[in-house]
C-alpha cells in the first residue's frame, strides 16, 4: 500500500514543478527583451542628445562668429566715422584759416621784403647794356616771371664828372635801358618795375679815381617781394621738409623746374607760391595790390 502512494506523490511533485520552471524561463526572456529595449532607447536618447548638443554648439559658434564680425564692422564704422569727423573739422578750419591769411595778405600788400641787390655797370658816357651784364638781367627776368608779385626798384647813377643836368639825363637813360631790356626781351610788366634817376654819385668815403668812377656808373637794382608771399613760400618749404623724409618725391616734383635765384652773391632764393595760394591770388585784382591804371 505504501508504494502506490509514493508514486502518486512523486508524480504530483513533477506536475507542480513543471509550470514553475516554464514561468522562470519566460520571466528571464522578458527581462532580457526589456533590458535590450531599454538599452536601445537609452542609446537612441544619448545619440539624440549628442546630436542636439552638437547642433547647439554649432549655433553658438555661428552666433559667436557673427558677433565677432559685427564687432569688427562696428570698429571699422567707428574708425571711418572718426576719420570723417577729423576731415570735417579740417574742412571747417581751412576756410577760416584761408580767410585770415587773405585778410593779412591784403593788409600787408604794401609791405615788401628785400630779397637781394644787383648792379649793372656802364662805360663812361654810355647807356648801352654791356655784354658781361646780360646774365644778370636774364636772372632778374626769370625771377620776375617766377613770382608775379615781385617788383624791382631801379636807381640810375653817373660818376661825378660833368654837369648835374648831363649826369641826371645819363642816369635816366641808363635806367630806361635796363627797363627796355626787361620789357622788350622778356615781356616783364611795367607794374613790376619802379625806376628813378639819381644823377651823379660817389660812394661814401671813396676818393675820386678810375675805380670809384667805374663803380658810380651803374644801375642799382633791388628785388622786393610782399611779406605775405615770402611767408607763404617759406611755410610751404617747412611743410615739405617735415614730410619729405616719409614721402618720396613724385614724378611731378622731379619734373618741376628749379626756382631761379635772385642774388648768387647772397644765395637768396625766391620760391613760387603754392597751388592753394595761387588760387587765392587769382581772386585779387591788380588794384588791390597797388596797381594804378
Amino acid at each position: 500500500m505504501t508504494r502506490p502512494f509514493g508514486f502518486v506523490m512523486l508524480c504530483g511533485s513533477l506536475t507542480v514543478l513543471g509550470p514553475a520552471c516554464a514561468t522562470k524561463s519566460f520571466v528571464h526572456e522578458q527581462v532580457s527583451v526589456t533590458e535590450t529595449k531599454l538599452t536601445e532607447r537609452i542609446d537612441a536618447t544619448e545619440t539624440k542628445l549628442t546630436q542636439r548638443a552638437d547642433v547647439q554648439d554649432a549655433k553658438l559658434r555661428e552666433t559667436a562668429d557673427r558677433a565677432g564680425a559685427s564687432r569688427q564692422a562696428i570698429d571699422e564704422v567707428g574708425a571711418l566715422a572718426s576719420g570723417a569727423k577729423s576731415r570735417a573739422e579740417l574742412a571747417a578750419v581751412a576756410p577760416q584759416d584761408a580767410e585770415a591769411r587773405l585778410s593779412q595778405r591784403l593788409a600787408d600788400r604794401n609791405r615788401y621784403r628785400l630779397l637781394g641787390t644787383r648792379f649793372i655797370y656802364f662805360d663812361s658816357g654810355q647807356a648801352d647794356i654791356r655784354r658781361e651784364d646780360v646774365d644778370e638781367l636774364e636772372d632778374l627776368a626769370k625771377t620776375l616771371r617766377a613770382d608775379p608779385n615781385a617788383v624791382l626798384e631801379l636807381q640810375g647813377f653817373a660818376d661825378p664828372r660833368g654837369s648835374d643836368r648831363y649826369n641826371n639825363e645819363l642816369a635816366r637813360e641808363r635806367v630806361e635801358a635796363v627797363m627796355r631790356y626787361l620789357v622788350q626781351r622778356h615781356g616783364i610788366e611795367l607794374r613790376q618795375l619802379r625806376a628813378i634817376a639819381m644823377g651823379k654819385a660817389l660812394g661814401a668815403g671813396e676818393k675820386p679815381g678810375t675805380d670809384a668812377f667805374a663803380g658810380a656808373r651803374r644801375v642799382e637794382i633791388r628785388m622786393l617781394a610782399p611779406w605775405s608771399s615770402w611767408e607763404d613760400s617759406h611755410a610751404q618749404i617747412d611743410q615739405s621738409d617735415a614730410t619729405g623724409a616719409a614721402s618720396p618725391p613724385t614724378s611731378a616734383d622731379a619734373d618741376r623746374p628749379a626756382t631761379p635765384t635772385i642774388a648768387p652773391r647772397d644765395a637768396l632764393k625766391i620760391d613760387e607760391p603754392g597751388p592753394a595760394w595761387r588760387e587765392i591770388l587769382e581772386t585779387i585784382a591788380p588794384q588791390d595790390l597797388g596797381r594804378k591804371d
